[in-house]
């Protein structure tokens, strides 16, 4: 009976911290937990983010992929808020739909035990991916037919954003499905190691960090190259002394949101990527001056801006 009432009030407490932390809205997106069903009669929990302010058209779509069990981590539950917040729907999934009870927690996940046990989920998951991908790649297909039923859902807006382990699936399920927008590559891994056709793929974004101790940022380097050489469209944004999740990360025990300028820089520019794929009109904001970006220097395909990101 003690532990229920202490999870009840973690979950009070940790859903209080995620409001208070949406620095960039004006107010809460709507959250729901919700279950999608699969073939074969399972069900895959995701949570659903809607916008603060009543939707007066049906919404574009944003399908938030991430690694083992971490659709419970609280840095992801504040992007897909914000998101919300822009004017989207958003999802976010697990494809690999891991056992729940299995999963470190929304905060300790990054230290100690909770990190060694994300780790030990993480490599089951990629091994059985070794062997096999049909199935997490039926999980995303999933979600995009129950979505796309959904009367406040833009069927014909549908980006999908993988953030590290999903993110070559994002590529190799875009090929083959054509609702499938826009992707958004969130430092991936080997791209080739879950196979797909550039000539297929709508749009894609790429976000990285130079100093990612999971997955080295020359593989972005390489899918960017791969885009660009088959003539795609491609964003490719490359952040200087980053690690991995650094456009979501910060540590809520000790800082906010607004104290991490990649996190906060990365996401408007993932926000206009958006706008720009989905022929969205941006919201009228009250105009303000920017100060002068100095660039620092030109190599080949990418422009390195001593206040930015290298951008392809």
């Amino acid at each position: 009976m003690e532990s229920a009432k202490g999870r009840a009030l973690g979950l009070v407490l940790w859903t209080a911290l995620v409001c208070t932390s949406i620095l960039a809205a004006d107010a809460c997106a709507t959250v729901s937990k919700i279950r999608i069903p699969l073939p074969g009669g399972d069900a895959l929990p995701a949570y659903c983010f809607l916008p603060n302010k009543p939707a007066t058209h049906r919404l574009p779509v944003v399908i938030v992929g991430v690694g083992v069990i971490s659709q419970e981590i609280y840095q992801y539950q504040v992007h897909c808020e914000c998101l919300a917040n822009r004017g989207f729907l958003v999802l976010l999934i697990d494809p690999s739909n891991y056992p729940e009870h299995l999963g470190p927690g929304p905060i300790d996940w990054d230290r100690g035990i909770g990190y060694a046990q994300g780790s030990v989920n993480q490599v089951v998951v990629a091994t059985r991916l070794a062997f096999d991908t049909d199935w997490y790649l039926r999980s995303i297909k999933a979600v995009v037919d129950h979505v796309s039923m959904w009367p406040i859902a833009d069927p014909t807006r549908i980006v999908f954003s993988g953030h590290s382990q999903p993110a070559n699936a994002a590529l190799t399920y875009a090929c083959k499905d054509p609702r499938i927008k826009a992707v958004v590559w969130n430092y991936g891994g080997y791209p080739w190691i879950m196979p797909y056709q550039p000539l297929m793929l709508p749009p894609v974004a790429i976000f990285h960090g130079t100093e990612d101790e999971v997955y080295d940022v020359k593989y972005a380097h390489e899918l960017a190259t791969e885009l660009y050489t088959h003539a795609k469209y491609v964003e490719a944004y490359i952040y200087p002394h980053q690690k991995h999740m650094f456009n979501v990360y910060f540590d809520p025990r000790k800082e906010t949101r607004a104290m991490k300028p990649a996190l906060l820089d990365s996401f408007e520019r993932l926000v206009s990527f958006l706008y720009r794929t989905l022929q969205i009109q941006p919201p009228k904001v009250a105009e303000k001056k920017r100060p002068r970006q100095v660039q620092a220097g030109r190599t080949g395909n990418s422009r390195a801006m001593a206040s930015g990101p290298s951008i392809w």
